[in-house]
């Protein structure tokens, strides 16, 4: 029969008080793990959900869903006027929301619906006038304007003259329209105007001005999906000014349009802008799959509606942003709580070898392993449970919820680890097995014992390859979650697996030095070497200094690339200092001259950038990012900023007649293959002589060329970018008055050292380098307390045998330093050979917003953090020094 453990209540409490300080150092571990792992959860939830939400807003139209009826295929015009057209309209409205799936609908605006003519040019005041006839209608009617100037378009028949019929081949339809003061002044027409007009058929369209207006609310979401409503478009084409203006149709005078306008030229469409306030990151998976079903699965016959959207991608790549910073927050959350398993496991070590004596003898009188084990249980539990509910009731407070589940193994290790290690040394102290006094018997065993040594050595070896194969395969982006453990213990692995290394290559390494310290005349040398022999070999006590100080350094090393890989980013992307987007217009050019003789201007340049260009070369095709400059004041620009150089712009400028000397960044060696340059309405044959600079960060190859060689193969390029380097390069683009926005290194920069997420991961690396340097040396001062008893004996009998005080000193300092010393530097280089072999793996650039994986930053000052675990061990030394002086020499003597 087996019998029930039988607890001893006095034992416990006796323990508990006798042991009051390390039961509570145990507890503070086991918080501050908890607080620090359990905040992540809530705080990276609200961080990726604002990331999302920003992605989904910053994408504007790009991320909302439409929804297209059939056009007419016959592009017949109406010969009877429909009244009911606007009711027409909005119905198709109402059907395509009750089209979308549930989930989708809940976060998007109800749909707006437009009719919209091609550009219509106007015939009237020579080339270069257009005009876009737009019909927009939310369910609350069409967006509010006031009238500056004449009044609301009116119906082309009263309403109760019933059913107008037109006749075939009779003349024009006219339709009265409403512009902006903007758009009035652009192309020089007010009320009462009558506007000949011409579509892309050449067919006529007669169109009156019957008011000018203002928007109401400029910042509604109608007049988003034209924005040429309130403000004209400008561009040039082949160095002719184009100004595009928008003419408003309203309810009363739809009608006329679609008598006015063939059918199949009239786009109808009903947007529905998505809401970024209600996006969450959790839904984004979902949402992207129903976005997706929806567009694949449109049946035109079957609804008359087709549905297409780019939500679907928006929403990938923010997920895929998410991923990448929860993934590199999991390589610093593994590093955190392996710390801290070493930690407890060090301190419940000391723990039961303070306890060796009382635990050895209760085992002799009988007590059974469990009622050992069972004691040390009770302790650890009240211990563990104190201090996870503290750190998951501080989470909870300071970072409005908490996460559980880092917080469980941390909480099984508290719990576990000194019953485990107790019952161990019960078991042994009363083991039957007995030694065996032949020499090869014992050769036998310690080969035994070495051989599970070595698996075990072996198998940490392997986990830490195979953890790092899987990094450098899969990566952290959509490795989220439990699944993205493998990858994530990577660096964590590699510096148990080096320091496993370290230990195993340490005790020959000591041999060598207790053979040389024979031979000196140096006795405390060979007392250090002695005392090393015995100590040095533990692999715990130099594995929870090492990997803190390692996974201290791979913080620090991470929050330091990424800080400086925004910067590196934000500069690329505005392309120097400063950069003005105005519309494209030939009187940039001299701009640019005055932007550069301007006080705090070091350099300007100006060019056209165009990402609807496409590369053509014998095998293949891509879509690239066109650059024209003026290569030689490009080429001073890049010369005078931080940005990197492109040594071969000089190679630009000699153009010959069958070719345009041409730098391309990107795509496959394929492109190079006698490419053609297919831009707009021009085919331009080019010679690829070197590599171009990244412009403004893009992802897209890059083809940068003259502006001179284009234009002498006929094809102009209009400026429409300015971009200045220097202090006063913000000011000075601001002041030239030729429009546009201006945007500045320093606001990019901002914007991305506020970036939810790129501050979420900098914020947590920070927050965890404290607790890992406290981890750190409490392993020093844990392993140190665990070897004192032996080490007070040891060095008692010495100084009872005449050794002096300072060579006390010195074989004291020689043991704790040495094992430190090592200890911290291989974690040291081990950091930093685990940041330099993983970063590329870790998708920075998401964070920080590259094109490319930032350049790996080593901060000097992580050479701080092991030299403050190496200070501390001299500080422990010099405590044990002073307690070892103040026993009393006959005390040492009778012991």
């Amino acid at each position: 029969m087996i019998r029930r453990p039988r607890l001893h209540g006095p034992t416990i409490a006796g323990r508990l008080r006798s042991d009051v300080r390390l039961l509570v150092l145990m507890g503070l571990v086991v918080a501050v793990t908890t607080l620090l792992t359990a905040s992540v959860a809530p705080v990276g939830d609200r961080a990726a959900d604002r990331a999302v939400a920003t992605a989904v807003q910053d994408a504007g139209l790009d991320g909302a869903v439409v929804a297209t009826p059939p056009r007419d295929p016959y592009g017949s015009v109406d010969i009877a006027r429909d009244p009911g057209a606007p009711d027409r309209v909005r119905e198709t409205a109402d059907r395509a929301r009750a089209a979308l799936p549930a989930g989708l609908a809940a976060m998007l605006d109800p749909g707006i619906a437009t009719v919209t003519t091609p550009q219509i040019h106007l015939l009237d005041q020579g080339p270069g006038r257009y005009l876009v006839l737009t019909y927009l209608d939310t369910p609350q009617g069409s967006p509010a304007v006031r009238y500056l100037e004449g009044r609301a378009p009116r119906p082309g028949a009263p309403a109760d003259k019933g059913p107008v019929e037109v006749e075939p081949g009779g003349p024009p339809w006219p339709v009265e329209v409403a512009v902006s003061r903007p758009v009035a002044r652009a192309l020089a027409i007010g009320p009462g105007d009558r506007l000949p007009g011409e579509d892309d058929q050449h067919q006529p369209v007669r169109i009156r001005v019957s008011g000018v207006y203002a928007a109401t609310d400029p910042d509604a979401a109608a007049w988003r999906l034209s924005p040429e409503l309130l403000d004209p478009a400008r561009g040039d084409l082949q160095g002719v000014e184009q100004v595009t203006g928008g003419a408003l149709v309203t309810r009363e005078s739809l009608p006329d349009l679609q008598l006015a306008v063939p059918s199949n030229e009239l786009a109808r469409h009903v947007t529905f802008p998505t809401r970024s306030a209600v996006v969450r990151w959790r839904s984004t998976e979902a949402i992207t799959r129903e976005v997706a079903h929806l567009q694949v699965s449109a049946d035109a016959t079957a609804t008359g509606l087709t549905w297409d959207s780019a939500l679907g991608a928006v929403l990938t790549d923010a997920r895929d942003q998410v991923t990448a910073a929860q993934g590199q927050a999991q390589v610093v959350l593994v590093g955190l709580v392996t710390c801290a398993l070493l930690v407890l496991a060090l301190a419940a070590q000391l723990l039961v070898t303070r306890r060796r004596g009382p635990i050895v003898v209760a085992r002799e009188r009988g007590a059974s392993l469990g009622e050992v084990a069972g004691e040390l249980l009770v302790e650890s539990v009240l211990v563990a449970a104190v201090g996870t509910t503290l750190g998951l009731v501080v989470a909870d407070l300071l970072a409005g919820g908490a996460g559980w589940v880092w917080a469980v193994p941390v909480t099984v290790v508290a719990v576990l680890a000194a019953p485990v290690y107790g019952g161990v040394v019960a078991a042994r102290s009363t083991s039957v097995r007995r030694a065996p006094a032949n020499r090869s018997a014992r050769r036998v065993l310690d080969r035994s014992r070495r051989a599970r040594r070595l698996a075990v050595e072996v198998t940490v070896l392997v986990a830490a390859a195979l953890s790092f194969a899987a990094l450098r395969q899969r990566g952290v982006v959509g490795q989220s979650g439990w699944g993205g453990l493998t990858g994530a213990a990577a660096a964590t692995l590699c510096a148990v697996a080096g320091t496993v290394v370290v230990v195993r290559l340490l005790a020959p390494a000591v041999r060598v030095g207790l053979r040389a310290a024979r031979r000196s005349v140096d006795g405390v040398g060979l007392l250090v070497a002695a005392r090393l022999s015995q100590t040095a070999g533990r692999v715990l006590p130099v594995l929870a200094v090492s990997v803190a100080v390692a996974q201290l350094t791979f913080g620090v090393a991470l929050a330091a690339t990424e800080h400086q890989g925004q910067e590196a980013g934000a500069l690329l992307a505005v392309g120097g200092d400063a950069r003005l987007r105005p519309a494209p217009q030939a009187g940039l050019r001299s701009a640019v001259r005055q932007v550069a003789h301007a006080p705090g201007v070091q350099a300007a340049a100006a060019g056209l950038v165009d990402d609807g260009a496409r590369l053509v070369s014998d095998r293949t095709a891509a879509p690239v990012r066109l650059v024209v400059v003026d290569a030689a004041a490009y080429e001073r620009l890049l010369a005078s900023s931080p940005l990197p150089d492109a040594p071969q712009m000089a190679r630009l400028g000699g153009s010959r007649a069958d070719q345009v000397p041409a730098l391309l960044l990107g795509g496959s060696a394929d492109l190079r293959e006698h490419p053609v340059l297919q831009w707009r309405d021009s085919s331009v044959q080019l010679d690829v002589v070197g590599t171009a600079p990244r412009v403004e960060a893009s992802a897209a190859p890059v083809v940068v060329v003259d502006a001179g060689d284009l234009g002498r193969a006929g094809v102009l390029a209009t400026p429409d970018t300015v971009w200045a380097v220097g202090p006063g390069a913000g000011p000075a683009l601001r002041t030239i008055g030729v429009g546009g926005s201006v945007t500045t290194y320093a606001d990019e920069l901002d914007a991305r050292r506020h970036d939810p997420l790129a501050s979420s991961v900098v914020a947590l690396a920070a927050a965890a380098s404290v607790p890992l340097l406290v981890f750190a040396v409490l392993g020093v001062v844990l392993a140190a307390a665990a070897e004192a008893p032996a080490r007070r004996l040891s060095l008692g009998r010495l100084r009872s045998l005449g050794l002096a005080d300072r060579d006390l000193r010195r074989v004291l300092s020689g043991e704790l330093l040495t094992t430190t010393a090592v200890a911290a530097l291989t974690g040291l280089a081990l950091g930093l050979v685990s940041v330099l072999a993983t970063a590329g793996s870790l998708s920075l650039q998401r964070i920080t917003g590259q094109a490319v994986p930032p350049q790996v930053v080593l901060p000097w000052w992580s050479l701080l953090a092991a030299c403050a675990v190496v200070l501390s061990a001299g500080v422990v030394a010099l405590s044990e020094w002073r307690g070892v002086r103040r026993r009393v020499l006959a005390e040492l003597l009778r012991s």
